[in-house]
């Protein structure tokens, strides 16, 4: 068995039976336990990565998609706030690589055809989704863009991590697939990809791990995920009330027994 801690090959025996039970990743040796070392997958994806920042103001990019455009010529995501700009001072063209814009959907293709068989990661993952949704006039075929986002996240690619988990969880177009979510989503997760650490959070809640959820949350929430922090906001109240159930509780059985002394007295 693997630590997720510390990462060793170790004898069944250095773990203690809970933890034999969790899957790898979240699987800490008896050693890792006493000493509180932290978790890989807690460790990393911990800040966004260079590559979420808009190429020419150097911001991080909206979590929201629609706050930012992709560029089919470079594949580039551009924030809408350059985009605007680069249309203010006349530009038309893509406003990173000066690459004329084509005029209709369709004329994407050629471009994004191009980079993908020059084995760009992006282009491979773009066209992936072109493939799922059925867009630029291609028909949708999900299996071709399973193979697709499969090829361009072993590349590195952690929104092809991403999808993948979305597409096995919801289980719609392909099988539903709970072990192949946990692997994309701590795959991207562990690439800084702020949506999947949330979702991991979700998923942890749902099966129990309150703690993991709670430090995977806090994890997308200081990277600017709202859910994230209101899902931690949401926990920190249950616990206070649950606490001040429990306090209520042991004042009620505290008098209840001073009650019954005075009784027997």
């Amino acid at each position: 068995m693997i630590c997720g801690a510390c990462e060793r090959e170790l004898p069944d025996d250095s773990y203690s039976e809970e933890e034999r039970g969790r899957r790898q990743s979240i699987r800490r040796c008896e050693e890792c336990v006493a000493a509180g070392n932290q978790l890989v997958l807690m460790k990393r994806g911990r800040t966004r990565p260079e590559e979420d920042e808009c190429p020419i103001c150097n911001l991080p990019l909206p979590l929201d998609t629609k706050q930012s455009s992709f560029q089919a010529c470079c594949m580039t995501l551009v924030c809408k706030g350059c985009d605007l700009a680069a249309c203010k001072r006349g530009m038309r063209d893509c406003p990173f690589c000066r690459a004329a814009t084509p005029g209709a959907e369709s004329l994407c293709l050629p471009m994004i055809q191009k980079r993908f068989d020059a084995g760009d990661p992006m282009a491979i993952y773009f066209l992936g989704s072109q493939y799922r949704f059925g867009l630029l006039g291609l028909e949708k075929d999900v299996t071709r863009a399973v193979e697709l986002y499969e090829r361009a996240a072993e590349l590195g690619v952690k929104v092809a991590h991403f999808n993948l988990g979305l597409l096995y969880h919801k289980g719609a177009d392909v099988e539903k697939d709970t072990a192949k979510v946990i692997r994309h989503w701590e795959a991207a997760a562990m690439r800084g990809h702020v949506k999947a650490r949330h979702n991991f959070g979700c998923e942890e809640d749902d099966a129990g791990n309150y703690d993991l959820a709670s430090q995977h949350w806090t994890i997308s929430a200081n990277m600017g995920h709202e859910g994230s922090l209101n899902n931690l906001k949401h926990h920190v109240r249950e616990r206070s009330r649950d606490q001040g159930r429990l306090c209520w509780s042991s004042a009620w059985l505290s008098g209840r027994c001073r009650g019954n002394e005075k009784c027997r007295s």
